[in-house]
C-alpha cells in the first residue's frame, strides 16, 4: 500500500463508522496519480451534506476527489 492509498484508507475508516449509522458506507474504487475515486453507497450517496467530500478536503486537500 503506497502513501496516498494509506491516507485514503485512514479517512475512509474514520468516515465509515459514522456513515454506518445511516446505513451507508464509502469505498475506494481507484487511485490514479492524485485522482481518487470513491463510491458512496446507501443514503450517503444522495445526501446533500457532502460529509465525504468535506472529510477528504480537510485531510487530503492535495487530491482530486471524484465521488460516484
Amino acid at each position: 500500500m503506497n502513501g496516498i492509498e494509506k491516507r485514503v484508507q485512514e479517512v475512509l475508516h474514520n468516515l465509515n463508522w459514522l456513515l454506518e449509522a445511516h446505513d451507508s458506507f464509502a469505498e475506494l474504487i481507484e487511485i490514479r496519480g492524485k485522482k481518487v475515486v470513491i463510491r458512496c453507497v446507501g443514503s450517503c450517496a444522495e445526501c446533500e451534506t457532502n460529509c465525504v467530500k468535506v472529510a477528504f478536503q480537510e485531510r487530503m486537500p492535495d487530491i482530486k476527489l471524484v465521488l460516484q
